[in-house]
């Protein structure tokens, strides 16, 4: 009797043992699920929100294409500001001494020295 026993005990810890490992994989596999859904739905508002900035994307591509476009900028010139088409662009020939294009320090006859020289410009000088 007593072999009898400790064989039921034995296969009733088995069970117990066997019956637990079962669970445990089944809770496993649930949180592992419960994870990949969540990871599902993040990857779902992702690409979501990738679609909203491509067709806003495309939407701005739009307006700025009908923006650059010369008939634009031409119709907008003679319309909102009141521009008109030049017939004939005229050119004036300017002549210029071809020596002093640029004032040298050592020409300034102001006589400012230092840190003063070069604020002469607000002083007037």
């Amino acid at each position: 009797m007593r072999k009898d026993s400790a064989n039921k005990i034995r296969i009733t810890v088995k069970f117990m043992l066997g019956l637990g490992i079962v669970i445990s994989l089944v809770i496993g596999l649930g949180i592992l699920r419960f994870h990949a859904a969540r990871l599902a739905y993040y990857l779902e508002s992702v690409n979501q929100s990738i679609q909203k900035y491509s067709d806003e994307e495309v939407v701005l591509r739009q307006e700025l294409s009908a923006l650059i476009a010369p008939i634009r900028i031409y119709s907008y010139c003679k319309e909102n500001l009141g521009m008109q088409k030049v017939l004939k662009a005229e050119t004036l020939p300017i002549r210029m001494k071809s020596g002093n294009l640029a004032a040298s320090k050592s020409s300034s006859g102001s006589g400012l020295q230092g840190w003063r020289s070069s604020l002469a410009w607000l002083l007037g000088r």
